[in-house]
């Protein structure tokens, strides 16, 4: 989504700039003036090279402008871009020109699949890995796929991550299978980071790249993957001139004014002492706010000459690490040491969160960390930003926890404080602020994670089926209805006699996430499951059993027992006490049940009612939804013009959101008008953009889209315009 938004953005910017119309822009550029307006409504995602040269040269662009916005026309929003998922980093990369180059040249050679950065702990294979992908993005036009695997326990966890990150829907078939086929011939660099703990996935990667032709695979691991097509690439210390370039920009930062010029022997035999290990020069650099460098020197050598010894090898230069953080770990207060073995149950903080594990205001200790360098603060312009420590600070602060014996309570502090945070953003992301509230819960799906495993591993089951159960409208939003259901079905395994009204609702999610993959079969599962349970538990789950029962038949186009069962879900929702959210949604469905059954009159009023209810209550992505369905009543009512706002309207609320799967619903609505206005491969360039971004989200087309998909692009199918513009729109 965001780089429609760039494109769109920019290209309206600098129209603007030099002060022309889209219709003189278009002329200039010898384009269709619809052309102009697409792209800057954001439904073009890219312009061929030759039309974006050809408005470049219209805009009268200098050589570095024709540059960006050629990247821009291509997709290409680095990466901050959706597909370009990037951790950022604030600190420079130091000392690795040629390894970057080495790396950047590897990835952009056809015969290099699968490129692994090996080597221990600390010495910076996150951080190449990371530059080299922001280098490399150009070269993929379907973007940079970023997995981060430390959280996954084992292979099965970090199959489901990877498929959340490609968007594969694995409901008809195996990890391996569907992830495939989200990939398919896209060209697409997936970055595996920290893989040494789930080498049993390493399988998935070499299906992947005997199966995705155009998809390379560059992974960060301290043991290799053993797989044919991998080039290992080992990730060395620092140099001498870079290690000490590094050690004195660190120490400048930790002391500012600090001049090190006069005293560069004793900064190139600390970077020696510390084998030229990144991690450990940071670490080391970090004291010079309070030792001199001599002293430094000498306090080095004594604990380093504990813990290592002998020649320099990779073994070697783990202990040095080791013995650099347990130096540092010592230099701390009782309190920080403490915080430091207890925030490394997390993968990433906020304040708050570390507040709920240590039980203390823990600004002063993470203060006191952060000054060391043993913990990195998120930048102060990052809203949803999180406190992080690198790996081999977190297993030696993990280490630790677990020989004082405070990890088992640390990690019982976290696990609980991720469920509230859950169930609380449940509620959050249907109302006003839900933007943020998603953002928050992405930003955390490692700790969810952790906390999920932390459940399951310990026999909570009813702590886990809570969690999952929050979880299932966030993974609407983040496309990982693929995890989100495996979580589900493991956590009901595991709850055993868990309150009904907890298991309802369970149900309640992962029939929705089995209906929204298009796998019938196990939502009626669910629904039939929900019928049960809605004789002893209430109201409110008797109204969503009528509903997924409703969906169901719309799905198996039994229209008329669509409309009764949904007709029937709202009338109970509206005599539910403090549920707005409910009725809102329980109309809107009503609505699409009469649309099905001919009704049209009365399914615009219900659309038109659904519509204000969301706004009042701030949901901006069922209003969006609401005014789709309502262009659908316009549409089929011959209102063309007023289907075409409608759709408008939504498509600036979802551009806004960044809400992908409402985008693909707003260009699939588009795409219809386009087929009722005689343009039959406009609608199919429309369509086509709308199932490229439903399969990237895992999702099938939504029944009530793809009833009157049948009708109004069904006969259009298979004709030379339309199939035309369906390759148009799948290439653009």
């Amino acid at each position: 989504m965001e780089a429609e938004a760039a494109l769109s953005h920019q290209l309206r910017r600098l129209r603007t700039a030099a002060g022309l119309t889209q219709e003189e822009l278009a002329e200039r550029a010898g384009i269709s003036a619809r052309a102009v307006s697409d792209a800057e409504r954001g439904l073009r995602r890219r312009l061929y090279p030759a039309t974006a040269a050809r408005v470049a040269d219209a805009l009268g662009l200098g050589e570095a402008q024709k540059e960006q916005f050629a990247a821009l026309a291509r997709g290409i929003v680095g990466p901050g871009g959706r597909m370009a998922a990037l951790p950022g980093y604030q600190t420079p990369l130091l000392g690795r020109t040629e390894a970057l180059d080495v790396l950047v040249a590897l990835l952009r050679d056809p015969a290099t699949r699968l490129v692994t950065l090996t080597g221990p702990g600390g010495v910076g294979k996150t951080r190449l890995a990371l530059a080299a992908a922001e280098v490399c993005a150009p070269l993929f036009e379907d973007g940079v796929a970023f997995v981060q695997l430390a959280s996954c326990r084992d292979a099965d966890a970090a199959g489901l991550a990877v498929a959340t990150a490609v968007g594969a829907n694995i409901a008809h078939g195996t990890v391996e299978d569907m992830v495939c086929a989200a990939i398919g011939d896209r060209r697409l660099l997936l970055v595996c980071d920290t893989f040494e703990g789930v080498v049993g996935a390493a399988p998935l990667v070499g299906e992947i790249l005997a199966r995705c032709p155009h998809t390379s695979v560059l992974a960060t691991s301290r043991t290799p993957l053993r797989l044919v097509a991998e080039h290992l690439q080992p990730v060395e210390p620092l140099v001498a001139p870079s290690a000490r370039e590094l050690f004195v920009e660190r120490a400048a930062a930790a002391r500012p004014g600090t001049d090190l010029s006069g005293s560069l022997h004793l900064v190139d035999e600390i970077c020696a002492r510390m084998q030229g290990v990144p991690l450990a020069l940071e670490l080391a650099a970090a004291r010079v706010a309070h030792l001199g460098l001599e002293d430094l020197l000498k306090r080095l050598g004594h604990q380093l000459e504990i813990l290592t010894g002998g020649p320099v090898d990779d073994d070697v230069r783990h202990r040095t690490i080791e013995a650099t953080v347990a130096w540092s770990y010592s230099l701390l207060g009782q309190t920080a040491r403490q915080a430091l073995e207890q925030l490394a149950v997390f993968d990433g903080w906020t304040l708050a969160a570390a507040r709920a594990v240590l039980d203390r205001d823990p600004l002063p200790d993470v203060s006191d960390l952060v000054d060391q360098s043993l913990t990195v603060a998120p930048s102060p312009t990052d809203a949803h930003g999180r406190y992080r420590m690198l790996d081999a600070v977190r297993e030696f602060g993990a280490a630790r926890a677990v020989e004082s014996g405070d990890d088992d309570s640390a990690r019982a502090r976290h696990a609980g404080f991720f469920l509230g945070a859950a169930e609380s953003a449940a509620t959050a992301i249907r109302q006003t602020g839900q933007r943020g509230a998603h953002k928050e819960t992405s930003a955390d799906l490692g700790n969810l994670r952790l906390a999920f495993r932390r459940f399951t591993d310990s026999g909570r089951g009813a702590e886990a089926l809570r969690l999952a159960t929050s979880l299932w409208m966030f993974w609407l939003w983040e496309g990982g209805l693929s995890e989100g259901r495996a979580w589900l079905r493991t956590a009901m395994a595991s709850a055993g006699d868990a309150d009904p009204a907890l298991v309802a609702r369970a149900r309640w999610g992962a029939g929705w996430l089995a209906y929204h993959q298009g796998d019938y079969a196990e939502a009626r599962l669910h629904a039939s499951e929900l019928r049960r349970l809605a004789e002893v538990v209430g109201a409110v789950e008797r109204r969503n059993a009528l509903t997924l029962r409703g969906m169901i038949a719309l799905a198996d186009r039994r229209a008329l027992e669509a409309s009764a069962l949904l007709g029937e879900a709202s009338e109970l929702a509206r005599g539910l006490a403090g549920e707005p959210w409910l009725v809102a949604i329980s109309t809107l469905n009503d609505g699409a049940g009469l649309t099905h059954s001919g009704h049209l009159v009365e399914a615009g009023r219900r659309f038109s009612a659904a519509r204000d209810m969301f706004a009042e209550l701030g949901d901006e992505t069922y209003q969006a939804r609401a005014l789709r369905h309502l262009a659908a009543v316009r549409l089929l009512t011959r209102d063309l013009d007023g289907a075409t706002r409608e759709l408008e309207d939504s498509l600036a609320i979802v551009r806004d959101a960044d809400d992908r799967w409402g985008l693909a619903e707003t260009l699939e609505g588009q795409a219809h008008v386009a087929a009722r206005t005689g343009d039959p491969r406009r609608a199919g360039a429309l369509a086509a953009r709308a199932a490229r971004l439903r399969r990237s989200l895992g999702v099938a087309p939504h029944p009530f889209d793809a009833i009157l998909a049948d009708r109004h692009l069904g006969p259009l199918r298979g004709t030379e315009a339309f199939e035309a513009g369906w390759r148009e729109g799948l290439d653009d």
